[in-house]
Order: C-alpha cells, then sequence, then structure tokens
C-alpha cells in the first residue's frame, strides 16, 4: 500500500505526535538542566517514542515490508513496556527514590521478557511496573507536606492515568488514535520536568469549575428566561422570540460580572482559599508598627500581622549578624527573637557569605521558597549543615528584611492553614510588609543597643567605682608603707653612716679595710637618697609636706648644683651648658628646688649616650590671670640623649615607673646610660613642683637610639606661691603644712 493511499485519519494524527515527540525533544535537549539525570530519563523516553512512532509511520505506510501487523504489534507492546518502565523511573527519580539498582534490574527484565515475546508475560511485567507507579505516586502524595512540591507530585496523577489508559489500548490492538493519550501524558511529563515552577494544579481546577458554573448558569438563565417569556408572551400580538432574546443576552451580559465573582466567591469559600485586602493589611501594618521602638514588640506586631492576614501556622523571626569568619569569609548568625503561633524558638544558625541561600537573600533581597532551596539547580551547592539547619525550621518561605542595603532579619513563615503555596500576590505582600519592617526593626535595634550600651557603661562604673575605691586602699595602704619603712629605715641608714664615716677619720686603719668602709659608706649615702625620695614622695601623697620657703635665686642654685655633678658629666664624656640671665629670686624651698633639678640633671645625663650635651637654660614669666598673677620664671633642660615616646610622656612622672626595655638594665649607678633607678625621680619632680604651685612638662620626638631625638623638660615655677603672697618677705622662713 502506498503512502498516499493511506486515509488522511491515519497519516495526520501519526504526523502529528511524531512532529510533537521531535519538539519536545529538541526542547528538553536545549534546555541548561540538560545534564540531570530527570531529563535524562525524560530524553530516552522521548526517542524511544518517537522511535516507536516512526517505526508505525514506516510499517503503515509499507516503505519497511518486514514491518507487518505481526511486527507492529510486538513492537508496540514491548514498546509500550519500556515507556512504561522509564516513566516509572523517571517519576521515582522526581521523588528523590535515586535507587539505581531497581532501575538496571528492571531493564534486565523488560529485556528478558522482549527475548521471549509472549505476549501474557510482557501484559504481566507491564502490570507489575503500573502497579509500582500507582502505589509510589499514592505514597508520594499521602508523605509530600510541602505544597508546591505537593502540587508537582499532583501533575503525574493524569500523567498515570493517560499512561495506563493509552497502554491498556496498544495491549487490546485498539491503539486510540495512534497513542494520542500517550503523547498528552509526556506533554504534561515534560512540563513537570522541565519547568521548575509550574501552575498550581487546584488554581487550574477551580478557575475550570469558576468558568464552568457561571456558563452553566448564564445557560439556565438564557433557557428559563425564553421559556419563560414564550409561556408568558406567546399569545400576545406582535411577539417576537429574536427580539426577547436578545433582551435576555442584553440582561446576562450585564450581570455576568457580578455573576462571576458571586461564583468564585462560593467556590473559593468551597476551596477555603483565603482572601484578604493587600492595601487594608499593609495599612493596618504600618499603623501598628509606626512608634515601635521596642524590638520584641515590633517582631510581635509583624508576625501577628503577617500570620492573620495570610492565616499562617507559623512563624519566626531571626535577627542577622554578620562576623568574620575563618580566611576572612563573611558569616551571618541568626538569631530567633520571636515566635508566632506557640512555635518553639529555634536555634542559632550560621550561613556562610558564599552561600547560594545568602546571596539570594542578601542580594536579590527576594523570598526564598524552601522548595527552591530543596530542587532549584543554583541551590544545589549549599552546604548540608546549612540544609539540615533550614530543613530543621520546618518552614515554607524565607523573607529577608533588608535596612539601607543591608540584611539585618529574616521572616520564616511556616504553611498557611489551608495547605495551600505562598502565591506570587502573597509573596510580594511579604516582600512590601518586610521593607517596611527593616527601617522599624533597624530604629528598633538600635535603640535596643543603645539600652545594653547604657546597662554596660552602668555596669562598668560600678566595677569602676569598686575599682577606685580599692585602687584608694591600695593606693594609702602603699603610701603609708612607703612612709613608715622610709621613715624607720632612716635612723639604722643614719647611725650607719655615722660610724662609717668615724672610722674612716681613724688613719691607723689598712687601706683595704679603708676601701671596704668607703664602699659601705657610698652605698649607705645611697640608701639614705633613696629613702629620704621614698619619704617625700610619702609626704606629697599624703598632702603633709612641709616646705621651709625662702627667697631663693635659681640661677645660683643651679649653678652650684651643675659644680657638684661635674663629675659625673665628666665622667659620661659630656657637655653641659649653663645658659641661665640672672632671675629674679622666687619664695621657695631651696632643699626642695635642689631636689627637683638634681633629678631633672641626673636623668638627662643618664639617657643621653657618651659625647652628648645637656643644656639648662631659663627665662623670666610675665604675670597672667590664671596661674601667675605675678610672674614666674621657667626653667628648660635639655638633652640630646634617645628621646621619650610620646605615649609615655604623661606616664614617666608616675610613681615607680620602669620603661619595659629598660627594667632589665636596673643599675645602681647614677650615671650609668639608659639605667634605671627606682623609678621616684621624676615623680618627686612633679610632686615638687606642683607643691610649689608650678608646672612640669616634657617635649620629645619620641624614642630613638639611632638618631637620639633628645628632650625637653620645662619647669615653671612662680615667684610667689599664691597663697603666700601677702605673708612671705625677704628672708623670711615659713613652715606651710599643706
Amino acid at each position: 500500500m502506498g503512502l498516499y493511499e493511506l486515509p488522511l485519519s491515519e497519516l495526520v494524527p501519526l504526523a502529528v505526535a511524531v512532529v510533537i515527540y521531535a519538539a519536545l525533544l529538541v526542547f528538553a535537549l536545549r534546555r541548561p538542566r540538560s545534564f540531570d539525570f530527570p531529563i535524562f530519563l525524560l530524553v530516552a523516553y522521548l526517542i524511544i517514542a518517537l522511535g516507536l512512532g516512526v517505526i508505525r509511520f514506516l510499517g503503515l505506510t509499507g516503505w519497511v515490508v518486514a514491518l507487518n501487523g505481526a511486527a507492529l504489534t510486538l513492537v508496540g507492546n514491548i514498546g509500550a513496556l519500556l515507556l512504561a518502565l522509564l516513566m516509572l523511573e523517571s517519576f521515582l527519580n522526581f521523588i528523590s527514590f535515586n535507587q539505581k539498582w531497581v532501575f538496571a534490574l528492571a531493564l534486565v527484565l523488560v529485556a528478558g521478557v522482549a527475548f521471549t515475546g509472549n505476549f501474557l508475560i510482557l501484559f504481566l511485567t507491564w502490570v507489575l511496573f503500573s502497579g509500582v507507579f500507582i502505589f509510589m505516586f499514592v505514597r508520594a502524595f499521602m508523605q509530600t507536606r510541602q505544597p508546591i512540591q505537593r502540587n508537582r507530585v499532583m501533575y503525574w496523577g493524569p500523567v498515570l492515568l493517560l499512561t495506563i489508559a493509552n497502554d491498556v489500548t496498544v495491549f487490546y490492538q485498539n491503539d486510540f488514535m495512534h497513542g494520542a493519550l500517550r503523547l498528552l501524558a509526556v506533554m504534561v511529563m515534560s512540563y513537570v520536568i522541565l519547568q521548575h515552577h509550574i501552575l498550581d494544579m487546584r488554581d487550574i481546577f477551580r478557575s475550570f469549575l469558576v468558568y464552568l458554573a457561571t456558563i452553566t448558569l448564564s445557560m439556565g438563565i438564557y433557557i428559563s428566561g425564553s421559556l419563560l417569556a414564550q409561556s408568558i408572551f406567546r399569545t400576545t400580538p406582535g411577539f417576537n422570540p429574536l427580539l426577547i432574546g436578545a433582551s435576555i443576552a442584553l440582561l446576562i451580559s450585564v450581570i455576568y460580572a457580578p455573576l462571576h465573582n458571586f461564583v468564585r466567591g462560593a467556590i473559593d469559600r468551597l476551596f477555603k482559599v483565603e482572601v484578604y485586602d493587600s492595601s487594608k493589611t499593609l495599612r493596618e501594618y504600618s499603623i501598628n508598627i509606626s512608634n515601635i521602638l521596642d524590638i520584641d514588640k515590633l517582631a510581635t506586631a509583624a508576625l501577628d500581622t503577617i500570620t492573620r492576614a495570610l492565616e499562617i501556622e507559623r512563624g519566626l523571626l531571626f535577627l542577622i549578624d554578620p562576623e568574620i569568619g575563618e580566611a576572612e569569609l563573611k558569616i551571618y548568625r541568626l538569631t530567633c527573637i520571636r515566635t508566632a503561633n506557640g512555635t518553639s524558638i529555634a536555634q542559632p544558625g550560621r550561613l556562610r557569605g558564599d552561600s547560594p541561600v545568602v546571596a539570594s537573600l542578601s542580594g536579590e533581597h527576594k523570598p526564598l521558597l524552601q522548595y527552591d532551596i530543596d530542587f532549584a539547580p543554583p541551590f544545589r551547592n549549599t552546604d548540608v549543615m546549612e540544609r539540615k539547619w533550614l530543613a530543621s525550621l520546618d518552614m515554607d518561605v524565607y523573607v529577608p528584611i533588608i535596612s539601607k542595603d543591608e540584611w539585618i532579619g529574616l521572616l520564616a513563615l511556616g504553611p498557611k492553614n489551608s495547605r495551600r503555596r505562598y502565591t506570587e500576590e502573597d509573596l510580594i505582600l511579604l516582600s512590601t510588609i518586610a521593607s517596611q519592617t527593616g527601617v522599624a526593626l533597624q530604629n528598633a535595634r538600635l535603640v535596643e543597643n543603645l539600652k545594653k550600651l547604657n546597662n554596660q557603661i552602668r555596669e562598668a562604673y560600678t566595677y569602676l567605682d569598686k575599682a577606685n575605691h580599692d585602687l584608694a586602699k591600695i593606693e594609702s595602704t602603699k603610701s603609708n608603707f612607703i612612709s613608715i619603712a622610709s621613715h624607720e629605715l632612716r635612723t639604722p641608714l643614719t647611725v650607719a653612716k655615722a660610724y662609717t664615716e668615724m672610722l674612716l677619720e681613724n688613719d691607723t686603719l689598712d687601706s683595704a679595710v679603708r676601701d671596704i668602709l668607703k664602699g659601705i659608706h657610698k652605698s649607705t649615702l645611697r640608701l639614705i637618697e633613696i629613702m629620704d625620695s621614698m619619704f617625700d614622695i610619702a609626704q606629697i601623697d599624703t598632702r603633709t609636706i612641709e616646705l621651709t620657703r625662702q627667697d631663693v635665686f635659681v640661677t645660683e642654685l643651679i649653678r652650684g648644683l651643675a659644680q657638684e655633678m661635674a663629675k659625673m658629666v665628666a665622667e659620661r664624656q659630656q657637655e653641659m651648658d649653663i645658659d641661665l640671665p640672672q632671675l629674679p629670686s622666687i619664695t621657695a624651698d631651696p632643699n626642695a628646688l635642689k631636689k627637683l633639678f638634681y633629678h631633672l640633671i641626673i636623668n638627662a645625663i643618664k639617657f643621653t649616650p657618651n659625647g652628648g650635651k645637656v643644656t639648662i637654660s631659663g627665662k623670666q614669666v610675665l604675670p597672667n590671670n590664671r596661674d601667675l598673677p605675678e610672674g614666674g620664671i621657667e626653667i628648660v633642660v635639655t638633652d640630646t640623649g634617645v628621646g621619650i615616646d610620646k605615649d609615655f610622656q604623661e606616664v614617666i612622672f608616675t610613681k615607680f615607673y620602669q620603661p619595659g626595655e629598660l627594667i632589665n638594665r636596673h643599675s645602681t649607678g647614677k650615671t650609668k646610660f639608659k639605667g634605671s633607678g627606682v623609678g621616684l625621680g621624676l615623680a618627686l619632680s612633679r610632686g615638687i613642683v606642683e607643691v610649689h604651685g608650678g608646672r612640669i612638662w616634657v617635649e620629645s620626638a619620641g624614642y630613638d637610639e639611632e638618631k637620639c631625638p633628645g628632650s625637653i623638660f620645662h619647669v615653671i615655677l612662680p615667684l610667689r606661691a599664691q597663697s603666700e603672697s601677702k605673708t612671705v618677705r625677704m628672708g623670711s622662713a615659713v613652715k606651710l603644712k599643706l
């Protein structure tokens, strides 16, 4: 039989089926996810179905003589069995039942059955595959809780029914419309596998019912109106059925929209579809959060509004705190602060900065469905621990809360009470609510942080007061110890000094013994000097130092002190330059001033390298209304030494301060380079200056042992202490207890 001798009823449906199979195959191969195993199974299915169509076409046209009726029947039966297996495997893979050994075993079974060619065995094997398909479909439908995935499973119901109906016709040699039912099943299956987000089947069925009911009611109104009009106006002269029909049609067109809305509302109530007014919900929410600055109240208002409007079972609100993890990778820490509808507080979570979930939430600023995390290709590389934590929340959608392009919060919402999926309108409403929440949440977090900061400051003040109280006790104890120790040690040291001086006056002593006595005497003098400094410091701390004030010419005092220290300068091969004019006398304690300038000069000598220079200069200071009402003098001690670090230029005036690098260089020598003493010289100097009503400070470019930037110590002393300006006279002696 030739090609053109076949009836069109045979050729056209077959040709159309072949073309559709080929188009579906091309579309599946062009998908970017074509490497997926479900896509691979679909491609294999389409190739086999296309091959069966081509074989049938060749057999019917007679182009291949070997494809007679019996051969076509056998090929059709084996093809139906193989396609049933592929469809079963596609569904098992779709529901994540990925047991490849089952598929391999089934392929071996199909090969064995095809080899025997026995119709009964073929049919029983097909029944086995179909039964397993039905069982797994029912099981998956009952166990799936996620609405979107449940909707995708529902699509396999029509696929299953159409395939079984088609294969029954194949086995009974009554291939209805040449596999039209199988073609419909393949089209539905391709849609489910190739599309990630598919239409809600319940919405499709509901819309179909709405339009079907509306059309049925419209037809009923038209027919009823026509019959009623005919029964009433039939005997009326001039009765025109066409005019009556047009009037009824006009009436139906007027009431069609209200009728459609009425039917849709009734069916929505039947299907338990939640209906809400987005603008009303947003307005209510804006009013509720407008003046909330408490983060707990804000979270409660947000979750209550959302769960009530969308009829959601449960919800969580997380705060997002970014932190830096290993390898400078940003980590987002999620802390649950509020729940809704009895949901238990979730465990804190951590999301990596390079996670696809973070990229979607913080980058795209759009709601993210748990369904996408589970099945969408962009989320395949999500960390296993992140998947487990998100799965433990048992939520359906995650809505990021953004403020100033910064991800600060997350709304996690569970399934709806109706078990329906989240619609596009729902997600838009949630995004809008999250946007409004962002600013309010940011303000609430700032207030919350401010409260925490205030509490921390309050606690810090409490600890600081206690520490100051304890420190005052320690300082008092230390000052008492220094005072007692220096007082008690001065007497035996004075006796030791007197006895060594008496022994040194004996000319009959052996020279070796005399040298020993000189060493003892020198050490005793050093101890007495240290004890005097400790005693003076103790008196300054307790403000009980006694000053014998008299007129003092500082120029002569410093020149005399420089002569006494000339030997020390010579030992260090240094130069001392005294550049002092004849300054006016000041009322001060000469012994205290001598100690003051002694410590400043000896400090300059110690921290200046050999060959360096120490300069002492001075000038008169004019009166001012602040601290020198009668004027004063300024003495400046400059050296070419190692300098002082700027961070320590104030600390050096504290008691017992020792620079860290000099602690191990402690020396009893007075002039050893960078030799560290007991740390009382500069503290005593400041105390003496302040007791006299003056000021002391240091200037230095910094510490550098190579460049030696040097240090400059400034001392300003008033001509007369303000408290003594009316009582001190030339040559008078006054004892003042401060």
